[in-house]
């Protein structure tokens, strides 16, 4: 079997390392173009496959995503079938009379604008693909009918733009014939997801105590995204999924 050209997006650690983990051993063929902020430290990830390719990728800072047709021109890649966002950042555990301007800021920047700049790049090599594929890994925390009740001021508000883009990338592309989705991955017990349950729990233990049963590993949640990933079809164009790939209302 054939295997399908992916782009993952924070892929060093967490539930970007379990997706691509999935995916490499759903078919050893597959190629994972793995972006990381710090490649010296991408030990693990490349060690996975040889068809594993990692390059910088910094959602901060705007000459690194301009880089991204170069970096692809390099590795001779001109063709992506699936592009996952997956990185991004969890620091504000805040309410919003406490939260900075630097919090907002960074966390828009970082979360809801850089996937989208980010896509732009890869925009042409998708169109080049029959799959053409396009996940945002967003947050149950930016659902804004399925209000999550915790001080997450910055971080809530910059997935619920996300999802709003994803909403409007579905209308702009579904005519070319992308599939487009956000999906939330679960409460995961990655380093970014305990530092969030313990600053949940410092604020309000009896959400903590409602939710401790829900809490899953991050190869559980990389494994069940990546089973979306795989059976994506047009049915889920421009739905909120859950990692259970049942639907999460906006």
């Amino acid at each position: 079997m054939s295997g399908q050209t992916y782009f993952i997006t924070g892929a060093n650690r967490g539930i970007g390392f379990e997706i691509t983990k999935y995916l490499l051993a759903s078919n050893p063929e597959n190629k994972i173009i793995a972006t990381v902020r710090d490649v010296s430290k991408a030990t693990a990830l490349k060690e996975l496959s040889k068809n594993v390719i990692v390059f910088s990728l910094d959602l901060g800072n705007q000459q690194s995503i301009d880089a991204i047709p170069s970096e692809l021109e390099k590795i001779k890649v001109d063709t992506i079938d699936v592009f996952v966002s997956n990185a991004a950042i969890a620091d504000s555990y805040l309410t919003v009379l406490d939260c900075s301007k630097e919090k907002w800021l960074e966390h828009y920047e970082i979360n809801a604008l850089a996937p989208i700049l980010i896509f732009q790049k890869v925009y042409k090599a998708l169109t080049k693909s029959t799959t053409k594929k396009v996940l945002f890994i967003s947050s149950g925390g930016g659902s804004l009918t399925g209000y999550f009740p915790v001080p997450m001021s910055a971080y809530g508000q910059s997935k619920a733009a996300l999802n709003y883009s994803v909403i409007e990338l579905s209308a702009e592309l579904k005519p070319e014939g992308f599939t487009i989705a956000a999906i939330s991955p679960g409460f995961v017990s990655t380093d970014m997801g305990n530092y969030g349950y313990e600053k949940i729990n410092a604020s309000s233990p009896a959400v903590i105590e409602a939710l401790k049963d829900f809490v899953i590993t991050p190869e559980q949640s990389g494994t069940a995204v990546g089973k979306i990933i795989e059976t994506l079809s047009e049915e889920d164009h421009g739905k909120f999924l859950n990692f259970d790939h049942t639907t999460i209302p906006y």
